[in-house]
C-alpha cells in the first residue's frame, strides 16, 4: 500500500509537470503554436477557418496546463486520469505518425523552449501513457492537495491565469522569449554573419509553375511574367551543423530579394524602429494610418524607421500605393521575420543595433503618435514583460496556496485540538495510574 501511494504521487507530479510545462510554454507564445499547427494542417492538406484554428490553439494550450495542474494537485482523482488517458489516446498515435512520416522538423510539444526529435516525442508519449494508465487504476487511493469543495476554484484560477498569458502573448509579445532575438541582445551578430557559409535558392513563379534559382544563376525578369515567391536558405556542404534548423541571423534584402542589404537596413549607430510584416496580404488597411503616424513621429524625434516585409515586388508596390508609405522598405524571409517578432505587423525598437523592446503594432496603446501628449522617447512605448509575468504568476501561486491551506485547515485544527485534549487528559489528577 505504501509503495503504491509513493509511486502514484511520483507519477502525479511527473505526468502533471510535463502537461503543465507543455501547456505553459505553448501558451506563452500562441503565435509560435499557431505557426506549428499551420505546418501540420499544410502537411495534411487541410484548410481550417483561421478564427477556429486560433480558438483551437488557445483551447489546447489551456487544456494541457489545467489538466497538468489537476493531476499534480490530486483534483478530480478519477475523472482527470480518464480525461488524460483520452488525450494520450490521441497524442500517442499522432506522435507515431509524425515520427514515421516526418511532416515537420519537430512536434512543437514544448514550443521553442525545448526542441526534441519526433522519435523522442513518441517515446516520451509511451512513458506518459504508461504513467496515466497507472493513475487510472490507483489515483483515487491517494489523498488530494485541494479539497473537492474547493477544486472548482482551482480550475477557475488555473484557466484564468493561462488565458491571460495566452491573450497577452498573442496581442502583444510572449512574456518569455524563447527565441534567439531577445531584448537587450543585438539583432545581428556581425561575426557570425561574416563567417556564415550559407547559400540561397530563389523561387519564382510563372503561369502556376515554380522554379528555383541559385545566386549564380541569372534571375528571371519579372517583366516577362515571372513573380518572386520565396527564398530559402540552404547549408553549404560540410560547413553547417546538422542540428541547425534555422539561420541564426536575420538577413535583409532589396525588393527583388537578390541583394543583401542587412548592413544598410540595420543602423548600428542610431535609434531605429523596424516595422516587420511577415504577410503583406493579411495586413489590415486600418493599420496604415497608425504606421504613417508613427513614421511622422520618428522623423520628428530623430528615430530611423524602415519596413521589413515578406512579399513579391508587386505586393510591395501595392502596399506602398495603399499605405502611402514614405519609409524605406526591404524584404526578408517570413520565417525569419516571425523569429524576430510576433504579430503582423510587429514593431522592434533598436538602439545601436540592440533590441530594446518588441510589440505588435496594435498593442502600442497610442492611436495618433502626433498627439501633443505623446512621449518623446520610443523607450516609453515598450512594456515590462518580466514584471507582468512575475505579477501574474505570483497572484496565481498565492491563490493556489491559499486553497491548499484552506483544504488542510480542518485537519490541522483536529490535530491541534486532539493534542491539547490528550495533554489535558494526561495532566488531570483524576487520571488513573496505568
Amino acid at each position: 500500500r505504501r509503495i503504491t501511494d509513493v509511486v502514484t504521487w511520483i507519477l502525479r507530479i511527473s505526468v502533471g509537470s510535463v502537461f503543465i510545462s507543455s501547456g505553459f510554454v505553448k501558451a506563452v507564445d500562441p503565435w509560435g503554436t499557431l505557426y506549428k499547427v499551420d505546418a501540420y494542417l499544410s502537411a495534411l492538406s487541410l484548410d481550417i477557418w483561421p478564427n477556429l484554428e486560433l480558438a483551437g490553439v488557445f483551447a489546447l494550450c489551456a487544456a494541457e496546463f489545467v489538466v497538468g495542474v489537476l493531476l499534480a494537485a490530486g483534483c478530480l482523482r478519477r475523472s482527470i486520469a480518464v480525461v488524460t488517458l483520452l488525450l494520450m489516446a490521441i497524442m500517442l498515435p499522432l506522435s507515431l505518425w509524425i515520427a514515421i512520416s516526418d511532416p515537420v522538423d519537430d512536434c512543437g510539444c514544448f514550443g521553442d523552449a525545448l526542441v526534441i526529435s519526433n522519435w523522442a516525442t513518441f517515446w516520451k508519449n509511451i512513458f506518459l501513457t504508461l504513467g496515466v494508465v497507472w493513475l487510472v487504476i490507483y489515483n483515487r487511493r491517494c489523498h488530494w492537495l485541494i479539497t473537492p469543495a474547493l477544486q472548482w476554484i482551482a480550475i477557475l484560477l488555473s484557466s484564468i491565469f493561462i488565458l491571460v498569458i495566452e491573450i497577452y502573448g498573442y496581442g502583444s509579445q510572449p512574456l518569455i522569449d524563447f527565441r534567439q532575438y531577445r531584448q537587450g541582445e543585438p539583432i545581428i551578430d556581425q561575426e557570425e554573419m561574416d563567417s556564415s557559409d550559407t547559400a540561397f535558392k530563389f523561387i519564382y513563379e510563372k503561369e502556376g509553375q515554380r522554379e528555383e534559382f541559385s545566386a549564380d544563376d541569372k534571375l528571371p525578369d519579372e517583366s516577362e511574367g515571372w513573380v518572386f515567391v520565396d527564398r530559402k536558405e540552404i547549408p553549404v556542404s560540410g560547413n553547417v551543423s546538422d542540428n541547425v534548423e534555422e539561420p541564426k541571423n536575420l538577413r535583409i534584402y532589396d525588393r527583388e530579394g537578390s541583394e543583401d542589404l542587412t548592413e544598410e537596413a540595420i543602423d548600428n549607430e542610431s535609434k531605429e524602429l523596424l516595422v516587420m510584416i511577415p504577410d503583406l496580404a493579411q495586413v489590415s488597411p486600418a493599420t496604415t494610418w497608425k504606421l504613417n503616424s508613427l513614421y511622422e513621429w520618428s522623423v520628428k524625434h530623430n528615430v530611423r524607421m524602415v519596413g521589413i516585409v515578406s512579399g513579391s515586388l508587386s505586393e510591395i508596390e501595392e502596399w506602398e500605393d495603399l499605405s502611402m508609405a514614405s519609409y524605406p522598405i526591404y524584404t526578408a524571409d517570413d520565417t525569419q521575420i516571425k523569429e524576430v517578432v510576433r504579430g503582423n505587423p510587429g514593431i522592434v525598437y533598436l538602439e545601436a543595433g540592440n533590441i530594446i523592446w518588441k510589440s505588435t503594432l496594435s498593442a502600442i496603446s497610442i492611436d495618433d503618435f502626433l498627439s501633443p501628449d505623446t512621449v518623446g522617447s520610443a523607450r516609453e512605448f515598450g512594456v515590462d514583460n518580466a514584471g507582468i509575468l512575475r505579477n501574474c504568476t505570483s497572484l496565481y501561486v498565492i491563490g493556489m496556496l491559499v486553497l491548499v491551506c484552506l483544504s488542510f485547515a480542518p485537519s490541522l485544527r483536529h490535530i491541534i485540538h486532539g493534542g491539547k485534549a490528550r495533554r489535558a487528559e494526561s495532566s488531570s489528577p483524576d487520571t488513573p495510574a496505568q
